[in-house]
């Protein structure tokens, strides 16, 4: 019994979302989508998402967390009660901005394969920018063979 939750454990820690910290180059719409299939995969509810993303917003993302904890509307309600409300706040906080977005767009189009990369390294690279500017897969597997 015990071994089993150990095991359980360490399959936690493995696919746990890192901490994040809300610093430039951090991929905040990479980070929530990581959350969100984390917290699918264990079945978390609205409470248990909440809570863990509290947990998990450190540093500067604290800071940004705990001024909109302090945020109310008219009646002096907390304006963020739920996961789905917390979600939209950071994802309109930590979204890639649309120069970013551009930058993107032109790298995608003009990256070539580096001297001792190795194609799966490639090819991520350039599914992750395909993925910041919205590229379908038809455009991103025309970015690989060119590139």
């Amino acid at each position: 019994m015990l071994r089993v939750d150990v095991d359980e454990m360490a399959e936690d820690r493995s696919v746990l979302p890192p901490q994040f910290r809300g610093k430039v180059g951090e991929e905040g719409e990479e980070w929530i989508r990581h959350f969100v299939n984390f917290c699918n995969f264990k079945e978390y509810n609205d409470v248990k998402r909440l809570a863990l993303m509290k947990v998990l917003l450190v540093s500067n993302a604290a800071v940004w967390l705990e001024s909109q904890e302090a945020l109310r509307n008219a009646d002096g309600a907390p304006v963020i009660t739920t996961f789905n409300e917390l979600k939209t706040a950071f994802e309109n906080r930590y979204k890639t901005p649309d120069i970013l977005k551009y930058k993107s767009a032109k790298e995608i189009f003009t990256r070539r394969q580096e001297e001792g990369e190795s194609c799966d390294n490639y090819i991520e690279a350039m599914r992750k920018l395909g993925r910041q500017i919205g590229a379908d897969d038809r455009i991103v597997i025309y970015a690989v063979l060119s590139g």
